[in-house]
């Protein structure tokens, strides 16, 4: 039997009120009956290698195999009893199901059969009065019989509207009874979802959202390095991915090398905030003392493209790139001058021009903390930052068609650090100090990791590869 195909205006629906098939529901109580009988084989198996003597087996697997076997039957033995209830449920119901099919059919074609009568009785023909206003027994009698007519079509119609309900009713019953027979919370199989399997489901959909969201943000932190408030937004998108991820792996659901990298990459944002703030610190300690000893401004003809303020390489995380240091984050603002590389500019003093522009860290959220523990506070704004780090990244593009190969390298001098350390070492140079070639080093590191990240997380992404969890990790 298929579903039905059937006009239900008559009874006032606008669709079969039992959208089933009698078929389909009868396969699968002959699925279910599989199943259990299956089960019921294999449990017969394992209890024939749990009562086996131990005389006819050989070996140190013996115990081993005897205790497996064990353990494996104990569960079947409670999972084929859902089976078999599910499949003598489903007997027990499939009869109910095709009496209220058929008394819906029947209430439908009953419901069509007064709908046709009362059609026939508004047809028939209205008492006539005569020239002198009377009205004889003959037409009086025409009246009757329509009145009859149409009032046996309503009471017709109602009827079938009762039938349906009482059919509908009957089945709701048998449907309950069903329900309430298989419900999940009668077995303690470990076939139904717990709190823990649909928390798992939302940690699960949750890692994948923002993994994507972390990669699309990972290629926009390539393409437009730097940028505060892309960088802040990966570092969101990074730590709500752990915490999933962490919920994931506690229950035996995730991979360990996704918590360790995304650890790993968030760790790496904090320690470039410290090392950010460090040359911030650097920076501002060389203004002050060349704004004090007053020293002559030395010419350059080559300052840097992008001003340094460590902030953004890209994070190795399992959710794509996040925060970290030693990248540059907008267009260089010494002396209230924008450059770019082969400018000529009047004489300039990088330690005196130097200035503090916000980084993914130092926004309107943090700052009042940082203030607490004595960071510097920008002169430049969280969004005014912004806008000139989105100008120079600009700026930088700009310049592909024109001048490719000083494009290639502002590009990937600010991907891989070597922008960072030299701003920093003129502003140092600037009052005779000199930095360490570390930071240059810190820089490229993070950029490194933050391309692997992005390979790792498209891996993950499409299956490529695969969760690492170990085999002593399982959901308790």
């Amino acid at each position: 039997m298929s579903i039905r195909n059937l006009d239900w205006s008559p009874l006032d629906r606008h669709s079969d009120p039992i959208h089933t098939d009698l078929d389909v529901v009868s396969g699968a109580q002959t699925r279910y009956q599989h199943i259990a009988d299956t089960i019921d084989d294999a449990v017969t198996k394992l209890q024939r290698i749990v009562d086996t003597d131990s005389d006819s087996l050989a070996g140190q697997y013996v115990e081993g195999l005897r205790s497996e076997a064990t353990s494996v039957k104990d569960s079947l033995t409670k999972a084929v009893v859902r089976y078999h209830d599910v499949a003598a449920e489903i007997k027990k119901y499939e009869p109910d199901l095709e009496q209220g099919l058929n008394e819906t059919a029947a209430a439908r074609t009953d419901a069509e059969e007064a709908k046709n009568d009362q059609t026939k009785a508004h047809a028939m023909p209205d008492p006539q009065k005569q020239s002198d206003g009377t009205t004889t027994p003959e037409e009086q009698q025409k009246g009757s019989d329509k009145d009859k007519a149409n009032a046996d079509a309503d009471g017709k119609l109602a009827a079938a509207k009762t039938r349906l309900t009482n059919a509908m009713d009957a089945l709701n019953v048998a449907g309950k009874r069903f329900g309430d027979a298989v419900n999940c919370k009668k077995y303690d199989d470990g076939l139904t979802d717990s709190w823990k399997d649909k928390l798992d489901a939302v940690m699960a959909k949750i890692s994948q959202i923002f993994a994507i969201i972390g990669m699309i943000l990972g290629v926009l932190a390539i393409l437009i390095p730097g940028v505060n408030a892309l960088i802040i937004a990966g570092v969101v998108a990074g730590a709500i991915t752990l915490v999933a991820n962490i919920v994931l792996y506690a229950h035996g659901k995730g991979s360990v090398v996704d918590v360790i990298l995304g650890a790993v990459g968030l760790g790496l944002a904090g320690i470039g905030a410290i090392a950010s703030l460090a040359a911030k610190g650097l920076a501002n300690a060389a203004k002050t003392l060349g704004q004090l000893a007053g020293r002559p401004r030395p010419v350059t003809t080559n300052p840097p493209q992008l001003h340094w303020g460590p902030g953004a390489p890209i994070e190795l995380t399992p959710m794509g790139p996040a925060a970290g240091a030693g990248t540059r984050t907008g267009p260089s603002v010494i002396g209230g001058v924008n450059t770019v590389p082969g400018d000529f500019v009047m004489p300039i003093n990088p330690a005196t021009g130097w200035t503090n522009m916000s980084d993914w860290f130092n926004n309107p959220a943090t700052n009042w903390l940082l203030g607490k523990f004595g960071a510097i506070t920008p002169e430049l704004g969280f969004w005014e930052s912004a806008g000139l780090q989105f100008k120079g990244a600009g700026a930088m593009w700009g310049k592909l068609f024109t001048d490719p190969l000083n494009f290639a390298k502002d590009w990937a001098g600010v991907i891989g650090g070597l922008s960072g350390f030299r701003d920093l070492s003129a502003v140092m140079a600037a009052i005779g100090g000199k930095i360490s070639p570390l930071w240059y080093v810190w820089g490229g590191l993070n950029g490194a990791f933050g391309m692997g990240g992005l390979i790792y997380t498209g891996g993950r992404l499409v299956g490529w590869i695969p969760a690492v969890n170990p085999p002593g990790v399982a959901a308790s």
